[in-house]
């Protein structure tokens, strides 16, 4: 059992932290996620040692985020709470995370920036149990970018939990049409392997079930066996 809030009524507590573009992140941005991937698995598992010194960890990459203007970041006034809310979202804080991840879409200048904080509120709404809310910011989120995996997974296991199955499906079935984006260590590949909401909509949704099937069959295919 993860360490932080299971009511009956509240999604998978953890998640997973990914980049579209790994590139894009500065030196201290890939420690700060490499930290916050390690929390919520720490969490999932029930580690509070490893919990423990991840906490001391990221506390300090983030005092020096701070210190360097998010690394030298072009918008400061969104990257600084955007990460901050990030690690505390990993840790469990997930209301305090709401609060300052809003604080970021104040200064969220571009499209790209208002997708991530919009699908980080979508994810977090819906680890607190509020499926209709992160229904709707997956809607605001998804008109930034129509795009982005994460926010159309987030979405899908928002309209899932909200009852909207068929809705939650079409995007499954939508993915399936676009196989490209099964490969190896692509951000899809990750969320079906790893990500706790996803595995809990496994064996409830035909589309995402064909998913998985065409996936395992890649994986298969790509280590010979």
């Amino acid at each position: 059992m993860s360490k932080g809030i299971n009511q009956p009524n509240r999604g998978p507590d953890g998640t997973i932290v990914t980049a579209s573009n790994p590139g894009e992140l500065s030196r201290i941005e890939a420690a700060i996620m490499d930290a916050c991937n390690g929390l919520h698995d720490a969490r999932e598992r029930g580690d509070r040692d490893t919990f423990d010194t991840l906490c001391d960890a990221v506390g300090r990459l983030l005092d020096a985020y701070d210190e360097s203007d998010g690394d030298n970041h072009p918008n400061p006034a969104w990257s600084r709470p955007n990460q901050r809310a990030l690690a505390q979202s990993a840790m469990g804080r997930i209301e305090e995370a709401v609060r300052t991840e809003l604080l970021a879409l104040r200064y969220a200048d571009t499209a790209r920036r208002r997708e991530i904080s919009l699908g980080n509120l979508a994810d977090r709404c819906l680890r607190l149990g509020d499926a209709e809310l992160a229904v709707g910011y997956f809607l605001e989120a998804i008109e930034a970018n129509p795009d982005s995996v994460p926010v159309l997974i987030t979405g899908a296991a928002a309209l899932f939990r909200a009852g909207h199955r068929e809705e939650a499906d079409s995007i499954f079935l939508a993915m399936l049409e676009s196989p490209g984006l099964l490969g190896t260590g692509t951000e899809l590949s990750a969320y079906l392997a790893f990500d706790p909401s996803v595995r809990a909509m496994r064996g409830k949704l035909g589309g995402l079930d064909a998913l998985y099937a065409a996936w395992e069959t890649l994986d298969r295919e790509g280590s010979g066996s």
